[in-house]
């Protein structure tokens, strides 16, 4: 998760219970939880709009390869 062992997230979480207090830190972590859900699912939204764009461009990229080669071997249509 995040790229980190287990017990660096076990200070991390000891940083923030200090730093928050025992009372806020539930709310502070539904929070970080919130955005971190939304973060994912705006990249997996922006993923999918490149995905498809680099998907169009490929099928116009090779139309007019096919056009060129056509035209350049005299099969006009």
């Amino acid at each position: 998760m995040f790229g980190i062992s287990g017990s660096e997230f076990a200070v991390v979480l000891v940083i923030a219970l200090i730093a928050v207090g025992p009372k806020q830190l539930p709310d502070v972590l539904r929070v970080c939880g919130r955005a971190y859900r939304g973060l994912r699912r705006f990249w997996r939204k922006w993923q999918n709009v490149v995905d498809d764009t680099l998907y169009d461009a490929d099928r116009l990229a090779e139309r007019a390869e096919r056009y060129l080669t056509e035209k350049k071997d005299g099969k006009d249509e």
